[in-house]
This record gives structure tokens, C-alpha cells and sequence, in this order.
């Protein structure tokens, strides 16, 4: 099903890995140019040619830390415009996870850290992009926040909480803004094998005596204190994130607003 975003240009924060780079990979693939933002400045401009050379499309990489306080984002994104042309849409896929433990082990350390990584990350892209959407006529802005907020886990209060934060207020800007002809959905994925457990795949597959492809999965469900058991009985593709993603941005999805869509393949429900 093609999308129809051919020449439309979207915004993708934490576009440069896992989810967010199976989202910018899908909207190239239907003929759409697409802004990289991402703290890692090279390798956002490494895979925007990439994405370029394989698709012929306008793609850009832009060095930004979204969690750093200030106007980063703000002048990321007017970039983004310059270089492309009016903007269509954000997505926010970047939020990842950091201590681990029960909720006495989260000092205010931790807790800030998941505050400005997963919160204002997604305040400031989105308070960067309205505006530009407005003046466009409309758009599309797709969050991101996590199964858990149906199924929390005990070794990532901050986590759990804050991604329920980040669900709430992106159903507040879909009620304010939809007068505006802007679109909000959220995306609640579960367990998906990005390269950011490249660093421990190899340990957790010795550890189980599982293939390399099987070892974060077979962890995570065996693991008590995390006990995430997946009806389909794998964890997810990046590109299988991001084909939804691409679709909520699209005009596919015209009529969705304010909609929390649960990517999980069946955990815990």
C-alpha cells in the first residue's frame, strides 16, 4: 500500500537507529525527504545519504541533543525546513532506557535523567514543529511510549511513569490542535531488538545457549523480574515499528487522532 507522502518532508527524532530509522526507511521507500535528528552528528549525516543514495530522495542529518535544555531543538528543526522545504510531520522515537532497579535506587539523578530524555524530549520537538505545521496548513506528530504503561516493570519506575507522561500529553495536543488540522498518535511498542543491545547480545546468547538473534528475547522472558512472555514468541523489527510509524504520518491514517496503538506482538495482555 503506497502511503502517499511522495515529496512531503518529515522530521525524525532519534531517526538514526532502531525504530526511528525503519520509520525514515519507509517514508523514503515511498518517495518522501526526511530530517534526521539525532545527538550523533556524523552518523545522522551517514545514514541520510544512505537514505538518499538508495531512494533518491532530499535527506538530511542534523546533530541535536533533544534531552540538553535550550533552543538545540528549535534552530534543529527551522534547519530542517530550510533544507527540505514546509514540513508535514514528526515522529519522536528516541527514549531510551538508562538505571535500572526498584523504585529506592531511583534518586533524583535518575529521575532527571528520564525526565529530560523522555519528557522534554518530546515537549521540545514537538513545541519546535507545531508552529511549522500551523503555518503548513497541517500535519502529523507521532510519540512514543511503551507497553509498560498498560503493564508496568519494577526495575524502571522512572521509565514506566514518564512514558505514561509522554501518552497523556500527546492526547492533550491532539484535543488542542486538531482544530489546527494536526494530527496526534501515540505508538506503544514492547520489546524490540535494536542495535542499542548490540553491546549485550553476545553475552546474554552465551549465557542461554541461544543464537545470537534469539538471546535478548529469551532474557527478557525468563528473566522474573521482568517476565515479558510474547505471544508471538520474539521480540520485535525495527522496520515492523516503522512501518507503523510511516503510517501514522500518512494521510492513511487521516481520521486517527489522539489513538494509542500498541506494537507488541501480545505482551501482557
Amino acid at each position: 500500500m503506497e502511503l502517499g507522502v511522495k515529496g512531503r518532508n518529515f522530521v525524525l527524532v532519534g531517526g538514526t537507529t532502531g525504530m526511528g530509522f525503519g520509520a525514515a526507511h519507509q517514508l523514503a521507500a515511498d518517495g518522501a525527504n526526511v530530517a534526521l535528528l539525532a545527538r550523533d552528528e556524523r552518523r545522522a549525516a551517514e545514514r541520510a545519504k544512505l537514505l538518499s543514495d538508495e531512494y533518491g530522495v532530499r535527506a538530511t542529518g542534523i546533530g541535536v541533543d533533544a534531552a540538553a535544555p535550550g533552543d538545540g531543538v528549535d534552530r534543529a528543526v527551522e534547519r530542517a525546513a530550510t533544507e527540505l522545504g514546509p514540513l508535514r510531520g514528526l515522529a519522536v522515537t528516541a527514549g531510551p532506557m538508562n538505571q535500572q532497579g526498584p523504585f529506592l535506587e531511583h534518586g533524583d539523578d535518575s529521575w532527571d535523567w528520564y525526565y529530560q530524555m523522555i519528557v522534554m524530549a518530546t515537549v521540545r520537538s514537538c513545541r519546535a514543529i507545531i508552529p511549522h505545521l500551523q503555518r503548513n496548513g497541517g500535519g502529523t506528530i507521532v510519540t512514543t511510549a511503551a507497553y509498560s504503561v498498560r503493564a508496568p516493570k519494577i526495575l524502571i519506575p522512572p521509565y514506566n511513569a514518564l512514558k505514561a507522561a509522554v501518552l497523556t500529553m500527546s492526547k492533550i495536543l491532539a484535543k488542542t490542535h486538531g482544530p489546527d488540522g494536526i494530527r496526534v498518535n501515540v505508538m506503544c511498542p514492547g520489546l524490540f531488538d535494536t542495535e542499542t543491545n548490540d553491546h549485550i547480545r553476545e553475552k546474554r546468547a552465551e549465557q542461554y545457549g541461544v543464537p545470537l538473534e534469539d538471546a535478548i528475547y529469551t532474557h527478557l522472558s525468563s528473566n522474573p523480574d521482568w517476565n515479558m512472555r510474547v505471544a508471538l514468541g520474539r521480540g520485535g523489527f525495527p522496520h515492523e515499528a516503522g512501518e507503523l510509524v510511516a503510517f501514522l504520518l500518512s494521510d492513511r491514517a487521516a481520521y486517527m487522532t489522539g489513538a494509542v496503538i500498541n506494537i507488541d506482538g501480545g505482551t501482557d495482555f
